[in-house]
């Protein structure tokens, strides 16, 4: 055995014992952090945070986890590590400076995971766009329109548009307005409305009770005002519960609802 091959076994038995412990602390590192993953996420769940925050977090630790575990095995082996440390550092401000959009969706990401101007479930409105939030990630957040389209919508752009959050409160108010007759008496039409809308169950009693007042004179008829409180899940049924059972509380009572009506006068030519 020439001196070469010896210098190579000798090198080979020096280090086995330092691979040993490398790979004894990434396989014991791994297992860890999954470990310290699942305590993690049974802790958020208690505490009933919203999914996509919960994920961020989890995934954070991971990543901090991951990257401490590699350098420690590094250091291990006798590699300095702060020359990595360096080099990364630079490469990561590298990688900001060439990606500075994306680093600018995931800012806002952060942003809108830990100050929740809507979490997962919530119904917001952007625009003219109505829809359900399915998911928040770093990236993007990804909603759900009522005609069931699937959107992915960059971070940044929802941190720059004005966002109604229809679900933060657990009470809504429901308005809708009615047109009745001039010749309807006011206190009749006020009662009978009022009537009709608190026989539904979901219709409540607090915040306020409901509410009935003339709003406008219109150009044909008297135009009522109707606000009722609802619960947040139970909105549009009242919505549209409200609609109906006023029409049939009116036709019952012969209250005519006006409508726009076209003369139209036949003239014979001689």
């Amino acid at each position: 055995m020439d001196k070469l091959s010896e210098k190579i076994i000798d090198f080979i038995k020096g280090i086995l014992p330092d691979l040993f412990v490398v790979a004894v602390i990434l396989v014991a590192g791994y297992f860890l952090t999954k470990a310290l993953a699942k305590i993690i996420k049974k802790i958020l769940d208690r505490s009933k945070m919203d999914y996509s925050l919960e994920k961020f977090i989890i995934n954070t630790v991971k990543i901090v986890c991951y990257i401490l575990i590699v350098l420690t095995a590094l250091s291990q082996l006798g590699i300095s590590t702060t020359g990595l440390v360096a080099f990364f550092s630079a490469s990561a401000a590298a990688i900001v400076l060439a990606l500075k959009d994306s680093f600018s969706n995931i800012a806002c990401g952060i942003i809108l995971l830990f100050s929740r101007p809507f979490v997962t479930g919530d119904e917001i409105e952007m625009g003219e766009d109505r829809c359900t939030v399915l998911q928040v990630d770093l990236m993007h957040t990804k909603v759900l329109t009522y005609d069931n389209r699937c959107i992915m919508i960059p971070n940044s752009v929802i941190s720059s548009k004005e966002v109604v959050n229809f679900t933060a409160e657990p009470y809504r108010r429901v308005d809708i307005k009615v047109p009745v007759s001039y010749n309807a008496d006011v206190e009749t039409v006020k009662k009978v409305i009022k009537d009709a809308v608190s026989k539904n169950e979901k219709v409540l009693n607090t915040p306020e009770p409901p509410f009935v007042r003339i709003d406008n004179f219109g150009e044909s008829s008297l135009d009522f005002i109707v606000k009722v409180w609802a619960k947040t899940e139970d909105y549009w049924d009242v919505y549209y519960d409200m609609y109906e059972d006023i029409k049939k509380a009116l036709d019952s009572n012969n209250i005519s609802i006006p409508y726009n009506q076209l003369d139209v006068h036949m003239v014979e030519k001689r």
